[in-house]
Formats: structure tokens, sequence, C-alpha cells
């Protein structure tokens, strides 16, 4: 029994030997796999070419018999060449790469005369070029298996099979593609046969060297492939894209009614053109043009608009992008400069004093506007950029020159005189004034400059700050595609870098707020109910009917005024007027009569703009309220 154990460990040993001086010859293993034949190349799919120029021989490749182990290697080489294309840069030739990856997954096929079918090994050569052209394939490729990557070649035991030479193993060369792929690239071929980029999604492909497709036509290339960020960039998932779609769609809409509703009321309903209605108007037209950019972009579609094929963002040569920008960059611009006026005119009215022509300040709002404007469209600046919710300028030497610089020397200006306003106020409560009313009429302006003044240095802030995170935004790009080359959802997991989604909501929100905050100070005020109701009372088509509902209720009215310029329009002054008010007694049953007499002070035609907008100090309104005797003959009062 001893001596057959010694002889069985004798046995073992010389396989032992045998096999260790085989594989020292150069010679791997390989396993027989009798389900696996060699058939032909299942081929790449329809829109992504793979290995279909890459391999030695398509007709012979070792498959098993229903080739699903085809479609599995399809996708890992898909993988692999999505990985491959982001070593571009760090690796030396790469194409030769793919040569051998394609031949690792989809090896050639040797038909021995038993009926069996056996594979041909990439040989350890190739495997160790490839790894010093790039160092980073190491991990996925052990060059040192000599069974993966024999030397000369794969021994195969065929003894069952009657196969008797060299102890039953039989022999198959490594395969090289070495040759074939010079062949291949060689500049004469007529294939061209070049290295194949992949993008992993949502990233798209294209070819950079293209006219159509150069950066400034609207792609973010993430250098040095030709590999494009999907618009709108991930900054955020979908649904928060969402959230931020249908905020800005309702405040939108909301701001534009809102502005509209000043406009009608301030600049066409009101006969006062005093210097608070002409801001309120001017600076309502400014959210309307807003505003209107985000109509438009919705009525076509945010994606659509913003994004109009994959991987590209729009750019004022879209002519939808370059009309919504002009609107919403002229609105905003306006807006900012309209916001200053007001500031000084509520500096201007707490100090009491006199400001220059009016007319003046609105041929400068003007000419400076439309200045800020030509000057990024000069320089094709506006487009949507990456991420966005509507075209504006994306150029940053653009964005400084022709809105923040201008936009912080305004916010300068109208800071100043918010905070000389609040120290007057601080005086006047002081100093306990009894005439404390003018102050009092100034509470609405101060509001509405306070609200919209913060809110454009809120957007003065994110975006410096947003560009002093520019590079730290773009230094994350590669974990972002490292993400993608691991996702199994088609990246829809992974995100880029970018500014957080409440700052980014809070800036689109306050740039679509201020019409709805124009109109909360303004338009719902007494003196703009004050315009509507004067307004219906003096229309033929309301008037007989706002009398008859003032008559069944006791009170009568009739807006009269007198006025030597040639006017017969009321002119209302609610800062300067003068008000005397006397009330006497009588029967229990009375009627109240309320008579409006406007001064009759002459007006030089000329400056009849600047008359209107200084009411108080050219027109002044006596209210005399007096309690008459009702009569049968007699019930109609004077108003």
């Amino acid at each position: 029994m001893k001596f057959k154990i010694i002889i069985f460990i004798i046995i073992i040993y010389i396989i032992k030997i045998l096999k260790s001086e085989i594989l020292n010859d150069g010679f791997g293993y390989g396993l027989v796999d009798e389900n696996f034949k060699c058939l032909s190349y299942i081929g790449d799919s329809n829109n992504q070419p793979l290995c279909n120029s890459k391999l030695i021989n398509k007709q012979l490749i070792y498959s098993s018999i229903n080739r699903t182990n085809q479609i599995q290697s399809l996708k890992i080489v898909e993988q692999s060449f999505k990985q491959l294309t982001f070593l571009q840069g760090k690796c030396l030739n790469l194409n030769f790469a793919q040569f051998g990856i394609c031949d690792i997954n989809f090896p050639s096929c040797v038909e021995t005369s038993f009926g069996i079918s056996l594979p041909k090994r990439l040989c350890k050569s190739v495997c160790k070029e490839i790894v010093n052209d790039c160092p980073s394939l190491k991990v996925s490729l052990n060059c040192s298996d000599s069974n993966k990557f024999p030397t000369i070649g794969t021994l195969y035991n065929l003894t069952k099979y009657g196969y008797t030479e060299n102890n039953g193993f039989y022999q198959v060369e490594c395969s090289n593609p070495t040759n074939f792929y010079y062949n291949e690239i060689n500049p004469t071929n007529i294939n061209n046969n070049q290295f194949i980029e992949i993008c992993p999604s949502p990233l798209v492909l294209r070819n950079q060297s293209d006219s159509k497709y150069k950066e400034n036509k609207g792609y973010t290339y993430l250098s040095p492939t030709n590999c494009v960020l999907g618009c709108p960039q991930p900054f955020f998932k979908n649904n928060k894209w969402v959230e931020m779609y249908r905020m800005s769609r309702v405040l939108s809409t909301l701001s534009f009614i809102c502005s509209i509703y000043n406009i009608i009321t301030f600049g066409f309903l009101s006969k006062i053109k005093s210097k608070y209605n002409l801001c309120i108007t001017f600076f309502s037209v400014s959210t309307v043009l807003m505003s209107l950019m985000d109509i438009v972009t919705y009525s076509i579609g945010y994606e659509e608009l913003l994004c109009p094929e994959p991987g590209r963002y729009a750019i004022q040569s879209d002519v939808a992008c370059g009309v919504t920008g002009a609107f919403f960059h002229i609105g905003i611009t306006t807006g900012v400069l309209w916001w200053t006026t007001m500031s000084i005119c509520l500096y201007s009215e707490v100090k009491r004093f006199k400001m220059i022509s009016f007319r003046y300040i609105i041929i400068f709002n003007s000419v400076i506007s439309l200045i800020l404007l030509i000057v990024p469209l000069s320089g094709q600046a506006f487009m949507s950029g990456t991420g966005s919710l509507g075209c504006w300028i994306r150029k940053t030497w653009y964005a400084n020159g022709a809105f923040w610089i201008p936009c912080g020397i305004s916010l300068f200006i109208g800071a100043i005189c918010i905070v000389l306003v609040i120290y007057e106020i601080f005086k006047i409560s002081r100093n306990l004034s009894k005439d404390n009313k003018p102050l009092m009429f100034q509470i609405r302006p101060f509001l509405c400059v306070l609200l919209v003044g913060g809110s454009f240095l809120y957007l003065f802030i994110f975006y410096f700050n947003n560009e002093r995170n520019l590079d730290k935004y773009k230094a994350a790009i590669p974990s972002y595609v490292q993400c993608l080359l691991s996702s199994n959802v088609n990246g829809e997991d992974c995100l880029t870098d970018g500014p957080g989604f409440g700052a980014y909501f809070t800036f689109y929100f306050f740039t679509r707020l201020f019409g709805i905050t124009s109109f909360s100070i303004y338009g719902t005020s007494k003196i703009a109910r004050d315009i509507w109701f004067e307004s219906a009372y003096n229309h033929p088509l309301f008037h007989p009917y706002i009398v008859k509902c003032l008559s069944l209720l006791g009170i009568s009215k009739h807006f009269s005024s007198n006025s030597t310029s040639g006017s017969n329009q009321k002119r209302f002054n609610r800062n300067g007027s003068n008000f005397n008010m006397k009330q006497n007694k009588s029967h229990s049953n009375d009627s109240i009569s309320l008579s409006v007499i406007e001064s009759t002070k002459k007006q030089n035609p000329e400056n009849e703009l600047e008359t209107n907008i200084e009411t108080k100090e050219n027109a002044s309104t006596d209210i005399s309220i007096e309690n008459t005797t009702s009569s049968k003959d007699s019930n109609t009062n004077s108003f």
C-alpha cells in the first residue's frame, strides 16, 4: 500500500514538472468547451461601430452556438471603448489597444480534425505593448497570466478525443494582430480604420473638426475628446428642472399680467404724469420685456428652444434665442436704471430738492439701455448656456461690461440714496416733526426701492460667486465622467458640480418677481383704485350704471376740473394737497357734497411735463365738505 502511494506521488510530481516545463516554454493551458464553435462575427450595431473593422478574421470567431456570448462581449467592448475615449491625452496608440480588446473578446477560432473548435489567445507581447503604451490598463489586463496571454500559444488536452501527440496536448498559437493593425491604419487603406470614440450617455459625440460642430456653435466639449456635455447640463435631476420650469412659467405669467395692469393704470388711465407714475410705468415696461422672454420660451418649450438638438445649447443665430435674449436684456437693464431713478426721486422727495427735467432722464435711460443692448448683440453674446432657463449674455466680458458693471454702479448709487433716505427718516422721527404727512407718502416708494434693490443685489452676489467657483466646477468634471462610465442607468444618477439648487432657484425666482412686487406695492394702492374708478366714472359706457348705483346708495358724484392751460383733465396731487374740510350740522336727513377746485396758476406749455411731475409746487386741491339739507327738487351733489 505504501509503495502504491509513493508511486502515485512520484507520478504527480512528474506531471507537475512536465507542466512547468511546458509553461516555461511559453505555453498556457486552455479548457475545451464542446458548446463553442467557429462562427462568424455577429456584427456591430447599426449606429455604433465597434470591432467590425478591427478583427483579423470575422468569419472564424470562437463563439457559443447561439452567439449569446458575442452579445455580452459587445457590451464589454463598448464599455471598454468608452473608457479608452477618456484616456486620450494620457495614453499612446489607443487605437492599437482597441484592436487588442476586440481580439480578447472575439478570439479567432481554430477548427481541429476531431470536430473540436479552439480559441486563439492574445500573445503576451501584444498585451505588454498595450499596457506599456497605456499604464492605466494594467488594472484590467494582467499580462503575467500565461493562460490568458501566452507567449507562444495555448495547449488543450484532447486525449479523450483520440489525440495522442505531445502527450495529448493540442497546441494553438497565440494571436498577434500587430501586422493586421499596421496594414489597417495605412493611409492608403480605404477603410481608414481610426480610433473609435464612444461617449457615455447623456454625453453626445460630435466631430469638432467639422465647421458645423465648432464650439462657438453651442457645443461644450470635454477636451481632448469629441464628447459634448448634454443640454441642459445635469446640475440637478430632471424633477428639479421640472420644478424650475414650473416656477418660471407661473411667476413670469403673473409678472406679465401685473406689469400690464400697472402700465395701463399709471401710464394711460392716470391723468397725472408725476415722476412716480412715470417711474412705475417705465419699470413695468421693463418687467413686461423680461416676462416676454419666459412666455415665448415656454410657448415653444424650454428644452426645444434652449436645447435645439442633443448636446447643443441655443445661440444668438437661433432666432428664438436671439429675440428672447434681447427682450430679457433690455428689460432687466432698463429695470435697473429705472430702479435707480426711483431711488433718486425718493431721496429728492424726502430732501425736497428739485431734480433736472424728467425728459432728460427718460432720454438718458433709453439711450444707455440701447447701447448696452447693441454691444452684446454685435458680439453674438446671447445664448442659453449649458444650464439655464432662458437666453441671455453668456460671454463673460460682454456680461460684465454690458450688464454687471453698469448694474453694480446703479446698485451703488441706489443704495446710497436708500441709506440717505433712512437717515432722513431717522432725523425726522427724532425731531418729532408735526408735518410728517409728506414723509408717509414715501413709504410705498421706499418699500419698492428696498425690495427691488435687494433682489438686484442678490443677483449681483450670485453671479460673481458663481464666476468665482467656475474653476472648481470644471475640476469636478472628471468625477462626473467617471460616474457615467460606472453607471448602470445611463447616467441618470450622475450630476455635475455647480450652484446649489436653492441658490439657483432663488436667482431665477427674483428675476421673475419684479412685476409682482411692483404691482403689490403700487397696483393695489388707493391711488390705483381711484384712477380706475375715475376712468370708469367718466367713461360713457359705464357712467350711467355707476351714477345709478351711487344714487341707490344716496350718493351722487360729479367729477369736474378747471384749468387755464386749456386742459379739461383732472389732476390729483396726493403729496402737496391742502385739505380744507368744513362740516356744518343740519337736519338728520342729509347728503354729502364734495367740491374739488384746482388752482388756476398758468403753466408754461414748454414745461407742462415738468409741471405735472412737480404737482405739489404748481397745483393745490381744496376739498370742501358741506352738509346740506336734502330736498325733493335737488338730490344731486357735486364731486
